[in-house]
Formats: C-alpha cells, sequence, structure tokens
C-alpha cells in the first residue's frame, strides 16, 4: 500500500495535520501476488536487526543482531568506513533498548526472547563504550544483587544529562517500587554510567510519583501521581520551590484528562488533552493559571493524540517536531531543516513510513532511517546529505517476501446504532470471496489496530483469508464518544459492533459469508466466545486464546494481576458493570454460563503462568463444553502467560491455528 505520506505535510502549527477518515469500505483488492510461499514460522521469527540508533554526531550506528546461540547483541557500525563490530556477547539473554549516553558511550536493557512469557527473564541496565571498553553494570539483573549498590531491577532511562552544550557520561534514570493495592512510586536518579554511582533527584517530591518532567536546565519541575483511581499533576516554579498540587482527574475520565508530555523553554506545560473535544490534541497548559490555550499545538482529525513523541534540541530550547500515529505513524517537522530532510527520504521511499534520526551539522549531517509499512516489517538505510547518497544497512526480517505481503486498508464503518467504527481490511491475493478471520488482540481500553507489519495477520492472508480488525466501542484512541459508549456493554452493543461489520462486509460482497471465523486474544477471546454464543449462524468457528470468559471472573478471580496490585475495582465497576447490581446482564453476557449454545468447533489456547487472565478462565470453558461439543481443540504452555513469547510456542500455535482453519473453513 502507498504511504499517505503524513511526514512531509507541514501547514499551520494549529491543528497541524487533519488526515480526513476514508469514508465507507475499501474497494476489491486485485491479485497483485501469488499467495506466499513462507513457512510458519518465517512469520514468527524474531528480527534478525532491530532498534538501530544514531549517534548524536553521526559517525556510528548501533543496533542489536542476532549472533551466537540465536542471541540478540549491540553491533556498532562506523558511518564513514562500514566497519561493524559486535561489542557484546551474551549467551542467556537479549540486549532490548538501547541508546546512546554520549558520542561514543551506549546504555542498553537485557531481556531474554528464549523464555516464556513468565516474566521471570532478565533485566537489567548496563552501560559500554562502542569499542566495546568501559563496562558497567547500572541496575540489578534478575537474581544479581550488589548490596545495594545498584538501582533496582526495571530501572528505565529517562534522559540525557547536558552541561553546558555538551553531552556527558550522565543519565537520569526512573526507579519504580510496587506495593499491594495498586500503590506504586518512582524516584529519579542522576546516574554516571562509567562509575555506576547515582544520587537521587526527586527528594521531597510528591508520593506516588508515576512520571517526571524535566525543565530545559535538567531540573524535575513536573510530576504526576497516582492514588484512589485519581491522577494529580503537580508542579513547582523552580528547582528550590516547593511542589503544588494543579490538576487532578479520575483515571477513567478521558474528557477531563490533560497528560503532561514536556516543558517548554517558558515554563508553560506541553499537555494531550481534550479540552471540549471528542479526540485529544497537544495543548500549552499555564501552570500558574491552570488553564489550557483555547487552540491546540497539534491534533489529527479524527484521531486521539495519546501516543505522540515531542523531538527536542534541549541544548536550543526547540522543539523540532511531533511524531505521532493517526491511519498510520507519522511525523509533523516544525523545523524546517527537518521537514526537508523527511521530503527527501520519502520521495525516494514513497511507499513505507520513514522515520529519520538525524546525527552530525552541516555538510557533515548523517540521517538514519528506519522505513516499514504494512507489508515490509521494516529496513534501515544511510542518509549523506553532503553526497546526497541513500545506502542499506539491512532489513530487520530478510526472510520476509514483501512482493507478496497483502495491503491493510484504514475505514470506518456505521454501526447499528449509527456510532462510526473505525476498522482495518486486509484482503489475500486472488480473485473471489475469500473466507474471513474476525481478529481483535485484545483491551479493550486500548487502541486495536495499528498500521504496521503483523505477523498475524500476513499469516492469515497468506493462507487465503480475509482479515477484518474492528475498533468496537470501548476502544480508546479514536475519541472520548467511542470510548464512553462501550461502558458496561461487554456483550451488548461492543459485540454488535463487530457483527455489524461482517455483515456490512458480506452485503457489499467482498467475503463468504458461509466461512467466517472469529478469533482473538485476551478481550478479543471473549469477544470470540460470546460471538459463537450470540451469533450461531454468523460465525462457523472460533479461536480463542488467553480469553477472559466471564465477566464475573475479573472480580472474583483474585490472583490475577489487577486484583493483587490493582487497588480498588470501582474502575472496573463503572467499565464493565457490577457483579451484583447487574448480575442478570453478565449472566446474559458470560460466554460460559451460556456454553451450551456453542456448538461450533473451538480452539482455545492459554498460558498456565498467566496472571491477567488466569488459566481457570479457559479451563471452566473446557469444562463446560465438554458434555455437548465434540470439536474443542485444547493447548495450554506451561512456560507462557499472557500470551506468546517464545519462538517454538508461537510456531505450534499458529500451526495448530491454521490446521484448525482448514479444516472448519473448507
Amino acid at each position: 500500500m502507498k504511504s499517505m505520506q503524513p511526514n512531509t505535510r507541514r501547514r499551520a502549527l494549529v491543528t497541524a495535520v487533519t488526515l480526513a477518515p476514508l469514508a465507507g469500505l475499501p474497494g476489491a483488492v486485485s491479485a497483485q501476488a501469488p499467495a506466499s510461499s513462507m513457512k510458519v514460522e518465517d512469520f514468527f521469527r524474531n528480527p534478525v536487526l532491530s532498534g538501530a540508533r544514531l549517534s548524536p554526531d553521526g559517525r556510528l550506528v548501533a543496533g542489536t543482531r542476532i549472533t551466537a546461540k540465536g542471541r540478540a547483541n549491540i553491533v556498532v557500525v562506523d558511518v564513514a568506513t562500514r566497519k561493524v563490530k559486535i561489542i557484546t556477547d551474551f549467551t542467556d539473554g537479549d540486549v532490548g533498548r538501547l541508546g546512546w549516553v554520549n558520542n561514543t558511550r551506549l546504555f542498553f536493557s537485557i531481556s531474554d526472547r528464549q523464555r516464556g512469557a513468565d516474566q521471570l527473564g532478565a533485566t537489567g541496565l548496563f552501560a559500554i563504550d562502542a569499542d566495546a571498553s568501559g563496562f558497567v553494570t547500572l541496575a540489578e539483573r534478575a537474581f544479581m544483587t550488589e548490596g545495594g549498590k545498584l538501582l533496582p531491577v526495571g530501572s528505565t532511562v529517562h534522559s540525557r544529562v547536558v552541561e553546558n552544550g555538551e553531552l556527558t557520561d550522565d543519565i537520569r534514570v526512573v526507579a519504580y517500587s510496587y506495593q499491594a493495592k495498586g500503590k506504586s512510586s518512582s524516584t529519579m536518579y542522576r546516574v554516571n554510567t562509567r562509575t555506576g554511582r547515582f544520587s537521587p533527584m526527586t527528594v521531597g517530591g510528591p508520593g506516588n510519583a508515576q512520571q517526571w518532567l524535566i525543565d530545559s536546565k535538567g531540573v524535575p519541575r513536573c510530576c504526576v501521581s497516582y492514588t484512589d483511581e485519581t491522577f494529580t499533576v503537580h508542579f513547582r516554579a523552580a528547582e528550590d520551590a516547593p511542589w503544588t498540587a494543579i490538576y487532578s482527574y479520575r483515571d477513567d475520565d478521558t474528557a477531563e484528562a490533560i497528560k503532561p508530555q514536556s516543558i517548554a523553554p517558558d515554563g508553560r506545560i506541553y499537555v494531550v488533552a481534550n479540552n471540549g473535544n471528542d479526540t485529544s490534541g497537544l495543548y500549552a497548559f499555564d501552570p500558574k493559571t491552570r488553564k489550557l490555550d483555547p487552540t491546540p499545538v497539534f491534533a489529527v482529525k479524527g484521531f486521539d493524540a495519546d501516543d505522540i513523541d515531542l523531538l527536542w534540541d534541549r541544548s536550543e530550547g526547540k522543539l523540532l517536531g511531533i511524531s505521532y500515529e493517526a491511519i498510520e505513524p507519522g511525523t509533523y517537522w516544525i523545523d524546517e531543516e527537518r521537514a526537508a530532510l523527511q521530503a527527501t527520504v520519502d520521495k525516494a521511499l514513497p511507499e513505507t513510513v520513514n522515520a529519520i534520526q538525524v546525527g552530525g551539522a552541516g555538510d557533515d549531517r548523517v540521517v538514519l532511517i528506519s522505513s516499514s509499512s504494512d507489508r515490509d516489517p521494516g529496513r534501515y538505510y544511510l542518509y549523506q546529505v553532503k553526497q546526497d547518497k541513500f545506502q542499506g544497512l539491512g532489513a530487520t526480517r530478510p526472510w520476509v517476501k514483501v512482493p507478496e505481503m497483502r495491503p491493510t486498508t484504514f475505514f470506518r464503518y456505521a454501526a447499528r446504532d449509527g456510532m462510526q467504527i473505525p476498522a482495518q481490511l486486509t484482503m489475500p491475493a486472488g480473485d473471489g470471496k475469500p473466507p474471513l478471520i474476525v481478529l481483535h488482540y485484545g483491551g479493550p481500553w486500548v487502541r486495536p489496530i495499528h498500521m504496521h507489519w503483523d505477523p498475524v495477520v500476513q499469516f492469515l492472508a497468506s493462507r487465503g483469508y480475509a482479515v477484518f480488525m474492528p475498533a468496537p466501542r470501548a476502544s480508546t484512541g479514536f475519541g472520548d464518544k467511542l470510548f464512553r459508549a462501550g461502558w458496561k456493554q461487554w456483550g451488548l452493543a461492543m459485540q454488535d459492533d463487530v457483527t455489524d461489520g461482517v455483515r456490512l462486509l458480506i452485503q457489499q460482497g467482498k467475503v463468504d459469508p458461509k466461512r467466517v471465523c472469529i478469533a482473538g486474544a485476551s478481550y478479543g477471546g471473549y469477544l470470540t466466545m460470546m460471538g459463537l454464543a450470540k451469533e450461531p449462524e454468523l460465525f462457523r468457528c472460533g479461536i480463542n486464546w488467553v480469553g477472559v470468559t466471564d465477566p464475573n471472573f475479573m472480580f472474583t478471580v483474585t490472583w490475577t494481576d489487577f486484583n493483587r496490585y490493582g487497588g480498588p475495582d470501582t474502575g472496573r465497576r463503572r467499565l464493565i458493570g457490577d457483579p451484583e447490581k447487574d448480575a442478570e446482564q453478565f449472566k446474559q453476557t458470560s460466554p460460559l454460563q451460556r456454553a451450551a449454545e456453542i456448538k461450533q468447533p473451538v480452539l482455545m489456547g492459554y498460558g498456565a503462568l498467566d496472571v491477567r487472565v488466569p488459566l481457570i478462565n479457559g479451563e471452566k470453558m473446557r469444562d463446560a463444553l465438554k458434555g455437548h461439543n465434540k470439536n474443542v481443540e485444547w493447548v495450554v504452555y506451561p512456560d507462557e502467560a499472557h500470551g506468546w513469547r517464545r519462538e517454538a510456542n508461537n510456531v505450534d500455535f499458529w500451526t495448530r491455528v491454521e490446521r484448525f482453519l482448514a479444516k472448519n473453513l473448507a
């Protein structure tokens, strides 16, 4: 699919990007490539190259590459000579997030891709020089301790430290602590990456702090705390001034929320807020008057501005641009030089979304490009500005046959009550009416659809299935009206939104009405099981992995992470319903209690270590189906939690899915 190229759009800063939603449903997709020849494992292998970052001076590129024993380690490329050096050699973990401390030094974290999603994999924070010297452990890795000399497990890098216009060896790190009943707090530290020594920067700050913002001088000046389902924004006028609460809102009140993003040089706070509108935008908030500017700094028509990142040149106190997600990701560049570079890159690579990092200055400027799309999982390029020269650095998944991948189309459709429902559709190669898979990953209080290369979607499309992904009411990212319309609508209007989208695709002749399967994970697993019970004539089979099977379990299964650590359940009662007051509704919207109505074939998969949707959800559903449904397939992965992390488990599960669909949608 050709990119809409949002990166090149430079308009007045107010409501800078106005990407209008597509009207109606996408047109038919002609056959442009044969069905994919890729194997199941090719879709679910980890990337061999990822996380590339350009040094501030533009002389080096660092990223992770799969090395010995299948582990991800740091590789550094010299931009001038193209010499490549692997600077770490972990065999018991994988380098995760990495970044530059300065022009020659890196920080990075460690995970473990070869373990299941049991949340016991290695963590930690480390630093190393680009020449492989100066390795230092900064934060604890699992099962390691230095007697309090290290920052705690889970510490995350906040920002680099600049002094007198120059990068130092120091970084700011935020360390979190968690307690029962939803209480947590954090402290910001200044950490020297060569000695590992650290000192707190937020002593005397507000309790239960969740987020810290610094000003242009690196002083923590804004804090967001969370207590009793309420977020409170705190501010101080200077480093030695007292902290003052300046704004509060309930955690589910998206219309009244202001979410601090950054402190401007003039002391105002850039925040994400609705400010009386359905969708949120970026606004300036004055901590003195405690009022929002009436006009947004940045907004995208039809989309919330929740997932944005402000791109600063802190040495000059200048906001360069804003990255965002609308139909697809993009960057609005305020800085004219960056906008011109983006336009040059997009002209050279018109079929992809191209995120740029700029290093160096003047004639020595170098641009690192991360290029990807719904059909391309990603690849990296270097652009040397003076020479006007592009060079490839490598693909993230070089085995993916991009010409065989299928385009995804975003659209909105009207539900039975007129509510506009965002959705995505991916059609397989070929003509005719293909079988349809309805797919939902979960939430429901998240944005469930994104325009990127999705291994599940592309795998299913490669096997000849159309893939429909709706964002039913209660989803976020598309406005407060859609979110609020889903309150207490599990199995009701939320379910009908999905059904209405499927019926519209059938009505328009895009898919085979007799071969429709519903599939999903977590809340999507609930949608699956409820869809089978509520619409037995529409859905021929269902695939549920790690799915909720009874809304009562959201309250009665006390060993879930949100029941143990999430605080009071009043928010869930507002969003899902009250298990006592709404008992009859819960009964009607419980797949478990309506199990006798589910006679279609079902494939269910669960993780034995799941604490978000514990195994009891699947076991109770399986047992309730046993007496009357002989077509239930069941798999439990002992080392997995809420989803599949190990490649072997992904391959096993999706191989089961392939066989299941071939058998039941023939």
